[in-house]
């Protein structure tokens, strides 16, 4: 069974900000929804998240015509393509040896929503009970300071190491991530953002602009977490997509 999804969408500069390096695909009729968040500098963090973005819009895109035993494979491909287009594009051009992106996709099929990614941009649930989980674990320097219990969960959020990615797309050495799926049930959103929300939201806010806005549907959403991050100080790009299962 497929089931009907909803989605909305909005990318930002912030406040701070000359240029937005975050990057976003969409594709309501595949499936398929990517954001990129690009590091390495006014210029290269914006053409290493554009580079992510269409390499896997593009692979990503003739999924739907494959067997769903072979989507992780697919999403393995995908990724590693994109990190060598940033790669060789970083040996054409000494200005943009520096660049890197994160990512985190999610591809729907049929009940069912397949996610990965690599760095500090996340994915979310919020079910149709309200609550909302976070479905990916950063790979920044702080999280592993966790994992070995140097600092707690409630330290990561204002420690001056979270924002160190221990992996992203742009890397010689890339170690392919994990692709997890959910089952789907009726009325469940998933949420895609760049850590620009994630740093000025923590998750009780970003629970409370869910549940005040979930009746008006993932654009009214979209918007007012990005709005309520920019009032919160808005030091970084924001991208947030949200995709609603309807039926």
């Amino acid at each position: 069974m497929n089931r009907l999804r909803v989605s909305g969408y909005k990318s930002h500069r912030g406040l701070h900000r000359e240029n937005n390096e975050d990057s976003f695909f969409v594709d309501d009729k595949v499936g398929v929804y990517v954001i990129a968040d690009g590091m390495g500098g006014h210029e290269g963090g914006e053409v290493a998240s554009n580079i992510a973005v269409n390499t896997l819009g593009k692979i990503l895109n003739f999924f739907g015509n494959v067997q769903e035993k072979k989507i992780p494979q697919i999403i393995h491909k995908a990724l590693q393509e994109a990190n060598d287009d940033i790669i060789e594009m970083r040996k054409r051009y000494v200005e943009l040896s520096n660049m890197g992106t994160t990512v985190v996709l999610a591809i729907f099929f049929n009940e069912l929503v397949y996610y990965s990614h690599l760095g500090d941009s996340r994915a979310y649930l919020y079910d149709n009970k309200g609550m909302l989980v976070q479905l990916t674990t950063d790979d920044s320097l702080a999280t592993e300071m966790v994992k070995q219990g140097i600092i707690n969960d409630n330290e990561v959020r204002t420690h001056n190491l979270k924002n160190i990615v221990t992996r992203y797309l742009g890397t010689t050495h890339l170690i392919v991530p994990e692709v997890q799926y959910y089952h789907l049930g009726e009325g469940d959103c998933i949420i895609l953002c760049s850590d620009g929300l994630t740093n000025m939201l923590d998750e009780r806010e970003m629970l409370s602009i869910l549940k005040e806005n979930i009746s008006e549907g993932p654009q009214s959403i979209c918007n007012n977490l990005v709005d309520q991050a920019n009032k919160k100080g808005g030091y970084d790009n924001i991208t947030v997509i949200v995709i609603q299962s309807i039926s």
